[in-house]
C-alpha cells in the first residue's frame, strides 16, 4: 500500500481545501461547547491521577475523572488501551481530537499498537493516525485549528521546541504523499505562526500575509521531487544552496538534489458543470464533468460527505479528461464533489467549489436515453434543402431506459435553449435536442437543418401578342426540369402543367356578347411549380400596378414564381362591379405563404 508519512511538530494546523473553505475559516476558532467531553486512551503505567494532572491541571481532580467514568470499578487499576472520558479543555501538553472519520482509519496511541480510530479520541505527542484507501480523518487541535488527513496517509504528532524570530514555529516533515495546511493567528493580538515544511532536502517557510493566514500544500512526487503550492501568504523555499521566494498563487518544484525552480502561476479552479449544485441522480454511478482548464495535464476528483472533504468517499487522481464516472457504486445519500487541475510540471491548481449531489437510487449501468426529432408543419424538400413555414414546430420524443418519458432541452444553432421559438425568422436554422434522464445522461439528437420561408410568391402579368409572349416567356425547358426536379410529389416535370399558348381562355366580360374560343370557368386553379395562364377579351383594357394594356388582338399573361419553397398553385377568381370586372389572382407557395393581386378589366 502506498502510505503517506507526515511527521508534524506543533499544532496550529488546518487543511487547505478550497478558497471558499479558507474564507469561511478565516476567523478565530470557535470556543469549546460547555460540558463537551472527549476520550483519552490509557498508556502503560498511567493512573487517573496522572491523567488528571495532564488534562485538568491537578492530580487532585482524579475524582472528577472517576465521576465521568462510572464503569471504572477500581480507580487505582486502569488498563492500557482503555478509553477514559475527560473534559474537552485545553491540556497542558499538545493534543488533537479525532473529529471526523470516514471508512477505515487507524490510530496509534504510542506505545500501544495500531487500533481502529474512534471519533472523540485524543491524540498526543508521538501518536499517529493512518488512513486506508478511500478513507479520511479530520483532527481538531486544542486551539481550535484543524488538520485533514486524506486517503493512504500516515501522520505523527511531534512537539516543536524551537523559535523563529520570536514567533512560534511549526514544523512539518513530509516523507511521502501530500499535506494540506492552513496556519493563522488564534486571536487578533496574537501573531500568526510561521510554518516550516521539510520535504527531502528542501525546506519551506510559509508566512502569513496581510490577509492573516498562510495556506500551503506540499507533495512529494513519486520520483522524489518536492511540489509546493502557495494559496495564501508568502513562502520561502531553500534547497541546493539556493533560496526562492514564492508568493500567493504561485508554486515551485524542487528536484531531489537541486535548487527550486522559478515560481509559476497556479492553475485556476475548474468549474463544475454536471451534476449541477443541488442536483439529484437516480443511479449509483453518475457521470461527473467539468470545464477543462487550459494547460492542465490531469485532474483530481474528490467525492466527500462534507463540503470540506473531511469525510472522503472516493478520490481519482491523474484523470486526463474532463469527465469521470466512479468505478465503485456510491451509497445513497448526500455528497459534495470538487475537482483540482494539475499542470504539466506537476503543481496543483486551486480546487473548485464543492457542489452538493444527492444519490437517490442504487442502480448502476443505466442505459442512456433515446429519442427522435422531426419538424412539424408545412414543409417541402427541394433538392437537399428543407423549406418550412415560419410557424414550423420541432417535435421531440424522448424515452429513458425504463421506458418512461425523459426530459429534453432544445438546441438551436448548436446552443442549448429554454424553448423553441413560436415563429422562426426567415433564413437557415438548425434545430436539435439533448435528452436527459434521472441518472444525468445527456444524449444529443441529430439536428435538422431547414430554411424558414416567409416570402410569398411573386405575381407577374403582361399584355402582348402570342409570338412576342412565346419568344419572351417560354422557359429553358431542360434548365427548368433540373431546377424543379423532385419538388412535386407527382414526379411530373413542372412544364407539363403549364398552360400553353394554344390554351388561351376568353374572359367572361359583360360587354362581349359573342362567344369566341373557350371561356374561363372561374374560379380557375392551376397547380404547378411555375403556373401561368393566358387570357383574352375583345374591346377590353387591363390595368394594375399603375400600368395599362389593351386586349383585342393581344393576350393577358398571368404567372407566379417563388425562389424559396416553390409555388403550389395559382388561383384566378372574378367579380363584376358596375362598369368593370376585377380579376382576382392569388398565388400560394408550398409552405402556405400567399400573395394576392387585382387586375381591373374595363370596356375600351
Amino acid at each position: 500500500m502506498n502510505r503517506r508519512l507526515i511527521a508534524i511538530a506543533g499544532f496550529l494546523l488546518t487543511p487547505l481545501l478550497s478558497p471558499g473553505w479558507i474564507r469561511a475559516q478565516s476567523g478565530p476558532p470557535a470556543a469549546q461547547a460547555a460540558g463537551e467531553t472527549v476520550w483519552h486512551i490509557v498508556r502503560p503505567g498511567e493512573t487517573l491521577e496522572q491523567i488528571a494532572a495532564r488534562f485538568l491541571g491537578s492530580s487532585q481532580l482524579w475524582k472528577e475523572l472517576h465521576r465521568l467514568n462510572p464503569t471504572i470499578a477500581d480507580p487505582n487499576r486502569i488498563e492500557p488501551g482503555q478509553r477514559v472520558r475527560i473534559p474537552a479543555m485545553r491540556p497542558a501538553v499538545p493534543a488533537a481530537t479525532v473529529n471526523r472519520l470516514s471508512r477505515q482509519v487507524e490510530e496509534q496511541p504510542s506505545p500501544i499498537s495500531w487500533t481502529d480510530a474512534k471519533t472523540g479520541d485524543v491524540l498526543m505527542e508521538r501518536d499517529g493516525v493512518r488512513t486506508h484507501p478511500k478513507s479520511s480523518a479530520e483532527l481538531r487541535f486544542a486551539d481550535g485549528a484543524r488538520l485533514m488527513v486524506t486517503e493512504d496517509s500516515l501522520v505523527f504528532l511531534r512537539r516543536s521546541g524551537t523559535a523563529l524570530k520570536g514567533v512560534e514555529r511549526k514544523s512539518i516533515e513530509l516523507m511521502t504523499g501530500q499535506a494540506e495546511l492552513d496556519a493563522r493567528a488564534t486571536a487578533p493580538t496574537v501573531a500568526a505562526p510561521e510554518v516550516e515544511i521539510v520535504v527531502g532536502a528542501s525546506r519551506t517557510t510559509s508566512r502569513p500575509d496581510k490577509s492573516g493566514g498562510a495556506q500551503t500544500r506540499a507533495r512529494r512526487a513519486e520520483e522524489g521531487s518536492a511540489k509546493l503550492m502557495v494559496y495564501g501568504g508568502d513562502s520561502e523555499v531553500e534547497a541546493g544552496g539556493a533560496t526562492v521566494q514564492v508568493p500567493r498563487g504561485m508554486g515551485t518544484s524542487v528536484a531531489p538534489s537541486g535548487p527550486p525552480s522559478p515560481p509559476e502561476k497556479l492553475l485556476a479552479a475548474p468549474a463544475n458543470t454536471d451534476p449541477a449544485a443541488g442536483a439529484e441522480r437516480a443511479c449509483a454511478d453518475p457521470l461527473f464533468s467539468w470545464q477543462a482548464v487550459p494547460e492542465a495535464a490531469s485532474y483530481t476528483v474528490e467525492l466527500c460527505r462534507d463540503p470540506a472533504c473531511a469525510e472522503l468517499v472516493a478520490r481519482q487522481t491523474g484523470e486526463p479528461g474532463s469527465q469521470w464516472r466512479p468505478a465503485t457504486p456510491l451509497p445513497l445519500g448526500d455528497f459534495y464533489w470538487r475537482v483540482t487541475a494539475r499542470s504539466r510540471s506537476g503543481l496543483d491548481g486551486y480546487p473548485s467549489e464543492a457542489s452538493r449531489l444527492a444519490i437517490t437510487s442504487d442502480r448502476t449501468g443505466v442505459q442512456a436515453p433515446t429519442g427522435s426529432l422531426q419538424i412539424g408543419g408545412p414543409q417541402v424538400r427541394v433538392g437537399d434543402r428543407l423549406f418550412t413555414a415560419a410557424t414550423a414546430t420541432v417535435q421531440v420524443t424522448a424515452m429513458g431506459a425504463d421506458g418512461a418519458a425523459a426530459r429534453w432541452l432544445p438546441v438551436i444553432g448548436g446552443q442549448e435553449a429554454a424553448a423553441f421559438p413560436v415563429s422562426w425568422a426567415a433564413g437557415e436554422h438548425t434545430a436539435g435536442a439533448v435528452v436527459l434522464d434521472a441518472c444525468g445522461h445527456r444524449m444529443p439528437l441529430a439536428p435538422v437543418a431547414f430554411v424558414a420561408d416567409t416570402a410569398p410568391p411573386a405575381i407577374r402579368w403582361q399584355v402582348g401578342d402570342q409570338r412576342s409572349l412565346s419568344d419572351r416567356l417560354a422557359p429553358d425547358t431542360e434548365k427548368e426540369r433540373r431546377r424543379l426536379r423532385g419538388r412535386r410529389g407527382s414526379g411530373q416535370p413542372a412544364t407539363d402543367a403549364w398552360q400553353t399558348l394554344a390554351g388561351v381562355w376568353q374572359l367572361p366580360v359583360p360587354w362581349v356578347k359573342e362567344r369566341r374560343g373557350v371561356y374561363a370557368q372561374f374560379p380557375v386553379e392551376i397547380k404547378s411549380d411555375r403556373p401561368q395562364a393566358f387570357l383574352t377579351a375583345p374591346d377590353t383594357t387591363v390595368s394594375a400596378d399603375g400600368k395599362d394594356g389593351l386586349l383585342d388582338q393581344h393576350i393577358l399573361w398571368v404567372a407566379a414564381d417563388d425562389a424559396g419553397a416553390g409555388v403550389d398553385r395559382l388561383v384566378l377568381r372574378s367579380r363584376t362591379e358596375a362598369d368593370r370586372v376585377v380579376l382576382e389572382v392569388e398565388a400560394v407557395d408550398m409552405v402556405g405563404n400567399s400573395s394576392r393581386k387585382e387586375i381591373v378589366l374595363r370596356r375600351r
